[in-house]
């Protein structure tokens, strides 16, 4: 019942899409690393009216893989709906996570290393991003993140772009996830916005298990600024091996 409902959504999500162009397909991920973790994942993001005026819709596909307890690496794919193209390519990249924390302690950190290579005659990407968890007291967490990324290449911008993203988290007894996670784009430091210039959005998730290997990760995510979406929608699709 629950994959048919998952189906369902993600052919939702297809139907619905139309010119597009950039929703956030993002998270607020962790520092840790799981010896012998091996995963695929499938997102979509879909924002009902964007600043065109049209529905955007963006997915993108995941896979990583533990090295061991310390290093993790994810290669990863994106496309999105344009004005020229149904399914245009986006970016496709690789991924490193590094983790410094030991698995006993409560405060645990660590770096993930980005490389893009992008579409539509954008400039390359790099990113250096720092992560912070917090795990509290019944089943509470809290996450910090600080992204910086600068483009290399062709038709590259100055600067560094910078991000942060937080969440705070509580895992239920019976084994889903709720809370609550901000996304802030503060642009680049060749050009800093001013606030009503940047995207700062809030919003609500759940995250679950639902047997066979399988979780899903869904929520919304509202505008909290002129220039962030009003809301757009997530899901995610992850299977572990």
């Amino acid at each position: 019942m629950v994959l048919k409902w998952l189906c369902y959504c993600l052919v939702s999500f297809v139907i619905l899409s139309a010119p597009a162009f950039a929703q956030n397909t993002g998270g607020v991920f962790p520092p840790t690393v799981d010896e012998g973790h091996r995963s695929v994942q499938y997102r979509a993001a879909i924002d009902p009216e964007n600043s065109a005026g049209d529905i955007g819709f963006a997915q993108r596909l995941h896979y990583q893989q533990a090295i061991n307890d310390d290093f993790m690496w994810r290669v990863l794919g994106q496309t999105r709906r344009t004005n020229d193209d149904d399914i245009d390519f986006d970016f496709i990249g690789a991924e490193l996570f590094w983790e410094f924390s030991d698995n006993a302690d409560n405060y645990k950190h660590g770096v993930r290393f980005d490389a893009r290579i992008r579409g539509d005659n954008r400039g390359e990407q790099l990113g250096f991003n720092w992560i912070h968890q917090w795990n509290l007291d019944n089943g509470w967490s809290a996450r910090a993140l600080l992204l910086t990324s600068l483009q290399v290449g062709d038709n590259s911008v100055d600067g560094v772009n910078v991000q942060t993203r937080t969440r705070i988290a509580k895992r239920l007894n019976n084994g889903p996830t709720i809370g609550l996670e901000n996304y802030s784009n503060y642009g680049n430091t060749g050009n800093f916005r001013q606030l009503s210039e940047q995207s700062h959005t809030i919003g609500p998730f759940a995250s679950m298990p639902v047997g066979h290997g399988f979780s899903v990760f869904g929520g919304p995510l509202f505008g909290l600024t002129n220039s962030s979406p009003d809301i757009e929608a997530r899901l995610w699709v992850t299977r572990g091996f």
